[in-house]
């Protein structure tokens, strides 16, 4: 007996994608298919100016443009030879925690919440609107840091290699402060609610990988690091990924091709997994007192996940702001040379691997790009099949629905995985 059935547009997530499903012979089948355009941003960035770079790839996402930006600077900065002075580097960093705080906001309380209410949208259920209200606010606090430190809360333009074009004074970062702090405190509580929503039962064994730094959760700097005991430099790493085209979909997806190929996890469940011993004690209470366990193995706890690390966001801020002494000036001098690099960063849907080769003249010879989201398809495909072979008696409608609630809790962006 052959079972088929489709969803033609997603909703709740950034871009144009949808699923087909089939169960033949006891075995389900589960594809998704990206069927929004491509923009091939690597191939017109060739023969452009590495100062152009930062301000292009900002372009490829309006939810995670800090990212982008982060990823191509860094790549930019370890070809030249530059190294950042420490207020510059904390800076990014709040720069990238405004960035996870508008982006967990928006997909914990807007995208992914209402799954677990039973509701289509943020603004179906009146007994929902409290819960929007207040991931809308966290989001507004995200922007505001963007907007005083990038120029604007979509696609900044003060972001260079070296460091700023222009920075804050202390005082204008100090004025966030008591609504950062406030957020703080409310995040804080969240996760005891995250914690309490009711999750499927899709636990089974994966591999997830993220950066990992000796001192601090990751964001701009670390090693790739793997639940499977693997640890490499960020060069060694795109060695091993290999990016490849289905039939089915504008987007490439990504695999490890090494003792043999397989779809692996990227994003804040193997953030959380792998580095949770590095987050501040008051955000390991909290996650002690959830009973929440650690490390995840249903990805459906996404929303988990991501709930601590807004708070950790929030906790970061309020730890740059009351730190931060202004550098001598807002950016290093340096001489641009040939060279490349390959660099990631930890957006917030998980590791964006920038590679690039710069000539003499300062003009990008090549450059490869691999979002989050492209490294997360395969594994969210074998995700689907992992539920549905356990529940491919269920009626069609519920198959379709918690289907969409697996892709949901990966927070895919397809704009950025058809770049």
């Amino acid at each position: 007996m052959k079972r088929v059935f489709s969803i033609g547009y997603l909703s709740r997530v950034e871009g144009e994608a949808g699923i087909t499903a089939e169960i033949l012979d006891g075995k389900a089948v589960v594809r998704a298919r990206v069927f929004e355009a491509p923009r091939f941003f690597e191939a017109f960035l060739r023969g452009r100016h590495f100062s152009d770079v930062a301000d292009f790839t900002a372009r490829i996402c309006g939810i995670c443009p800090v990212a982008y930006q982060m990823s191509s600077v860094h790549a930019m900065e370890s070809i030249f030879g530059v190294e950042v002075e420490e207020p510059i580097r904390q800076l990014r960093r709040l720069l990238y925690c405004g960035e996870w705080i508008e982006s967990h906001s928006l997909h914990i309380y807007m995208l992914q919440g209402p799954d677990f209410y039973g509701c289509e949208s943020a603004w179906s259920d009146r007994q929902y609107l409290p819960l929007a209200r207040r991931g809308l606010s966290f989001k507004k606090l995200g922007n505001q840091i963007m907007t005083i430190l990038g120029g604007r809360p979509i696609h900044p333009v003060s972001v260079k290699a070296g460091g700023f074009f222009k920075i804050p004074d202390k005082k204008t970062l100090s004025g966030l402060l008591p609504d950062i702090e406030r957020a703080y405190e409310q995040t804080l509580e969240a996760v005891s609610w995250a914690a309490s929503l009711p999750f499927n039962d899709n636990d089974w064994d994966w591999e997830c990988l993220s950066l990992r730094g000796p001192n601090e959760y990751p964001m701009n700097y670390g090693n790739v690091s793997s639940n499977k005991g693997a640890e490499k430099p960020m060069a060694d790493f795109l060695e091993d990924v290999r990016e490849y085209q289905v039939a089915y979909s504008t987007a490439l997806h990504a695999e490890i091709k090494t003792e043999g190929p397989r779809p692996y996890l990227v994003g804040p469940v193997a953030r959380l997994n792998l580095n949770h011993d590095l987050l501040p004690p008051e955000i390991k209470a909290a996650i002690r007192q959830c009973g929440i366990r650690l490390p995840m193995t249903n990805t459906h706890m996404g929303i988990i996940a991501r709930s601590i690390e807004l708070a950790y966001a929030f906790h970061e801020a309020v730890r740059i702001i009351k730190t931060y002494e202004m550098p001598g000036r807002p950016s290093a001098c340096f001489e641009p040379r040939a060279g490349q690099a390959v660099w990631i960063t930890e957006a917030p849907r998980g590791m964006l691997i920038h590679h690039y080769e710069i000539d003499g003249e300062g003009l990008v010879k090549r450059c490869a790009i691999i979002p989050p989201t492209s490294q997360n398809l395969g594994h969210m495909e074998k995700d689907l099949n992992h539920f549905m072979q356990m529940h491919m008696g269920e009626p069609a409608n519920v198959l379709r629905k918690e289907c969409e609630k697996i892709i949901r809790s990966y927070d895919p962006c397809i704009s950025c995985s058809v770049h």
